[in-house]
């Protein structure tokens, strides 16, 4: 048997809840789909591995799990539980019969040590849990901490304010915006009366922009998809503005999401893309361990990025947050932190 297990200071029934809204996810970027509750099973290309066998909600699901493909007849059972531990919950995944697919406890033992105990320990070292944390928080944001921040970013709307001052969007504008996060941007900006699309590659933020903006996208002045910055969904010349706030600091090729942006553009077509600026690094605008796994760019590099991507004018600018912090009501003993100027990058099309 195997067994795997967490402790937590959660009510059993939230803890359960929240551990199958995250496996669902983590299987998904496995290749793995999970479909939950009584009628539920977990496919694999296609095929079943594992059927719901019952389904008590909030407390334990077990499934009769088919790993072995070449063996159909090799049936083990998985359970998921969550028990009441003192004041928290114990949540657990247990394993029975596992031994008889991997052929007794020599080579159970192998397969526990390099499949389950070496990516375990590895996930603790720095660079995965950095990787991780990076991830979650602002690489690519997921959890319920995370949609909480991204759905109202007070820490955002400062450089929000500049961008939109930058655009000044009217109604026959045409707006993409690469790296979407909840779609607090997109509220302000589709108040100009514009359309928009926008793309995060983050399933979490595609979610949560749609109900942040559930009225536009009924509407059709809002489409919204998962995508990454460099392979935008969108026919070339579709749009007059674009907008990436964020986002330019984690791309790993900057130059080719900046010609996706551009192609997506019309002649003439703005551009307004914030970059991870150098003055932020070690601050709480851009903390370890982002800073590490961040390329900050000055205003030199910002023009290099914009003309490399084929953009027919770039211009790098500053631009003072402060009082922009100040009028969207960022605690007072934070607003020294938004002064000095931030960096921008204004481009257009030909």
């Amino acid at each position: 048997m195997l067994r795997m297990s967490v402790e937590l200071e959660l009510e059993p029934a939230d803890a359960f809840r929240a551990f199958v809204e995250e496996l669902l996810a983590a299987l998904r970027r496995q290749g793995l789909r999970f479909e939950p509750g009584p009628e539920g099973r977990v496919t694999e290309d296609g095929t079943t591995v594992g059927r719901v066998l019952s389904w008590e909600p909030g407390s334990r699901a077990a499934l009769e799990w088919r790993a072995a493909g070449w063996r159909p007849d090799q049936a083990t059972r998985l359970e998921i539980s969550a028990e009441p531990n003192g004041e928290g919950a114990r949540v657990a995944v247990e394993q029975q019969g596992w031994s008889a697919v991997v052929d007794g406890d020599r080579e159970l033992l192998g397969w526990f040590a390099s499949e389950v105990g070496a990516p375990f320990v590895a996930a603790m070292a720095p660079r995965r849990l950095g990787d991780w944390v990076t991830d979650r928080q602002a690489r690519r944001p997921s959890g319920e901490r995370s949609r909480g921040i991204y759905r109202d970013p007070l820490f955002h709307y400062p450089n929000f304010r500049v961008i939109l001052a930058e655009l000044d969007l009217g109604p026959r504008d045409r707006l993409v915006e690469v790296g979407c996060g909840g779609g607090a941007f997109l509220e302000l900006a589709l108040g100009s009366g514009c359309r928009a699309a926008a793309v995060d590659h983050s399933p979490d933020m595609v979610r949560l922009a749609r109900e942040v903006n559930q009225s536009a996208v009924v509407d059709g002045r809002l489409v919204l998809a998962e995508a990454t910055a460099a392979a935008l969904p969108f026919r070339d010349g579709a749009f007059s503005c674009a907008v990436m706030t964020g986002v330019l600091g984690f791309l790993p090729d900057p130059v080719r999401a900046l010609s996706e942006l551009r192609r997506v553009l019309a002649a003439g077509g703005r551009a307004v893309i914030m970059g991870a600026d150098p003055e932020d690094r070690g601050t709480p605008a851009a903390p370890e361990p982002m800073a590490s796994r961040l390329r900050f760019y000055d205003e030199r590099d910002l023009e290099e990025l914009g003309r490399a991507a084929g953009f027919a004018t770039v211009r790098a600018v500053r631009r003072d947050l402060e009082p922009h912090a100040r009028a969207v009501g960022v605690p007072e003993e934070v607003v020294p932190l938004f002064a000095g100027g931030t960096r921008f990058l204004l481009a257009e099309n030909g």
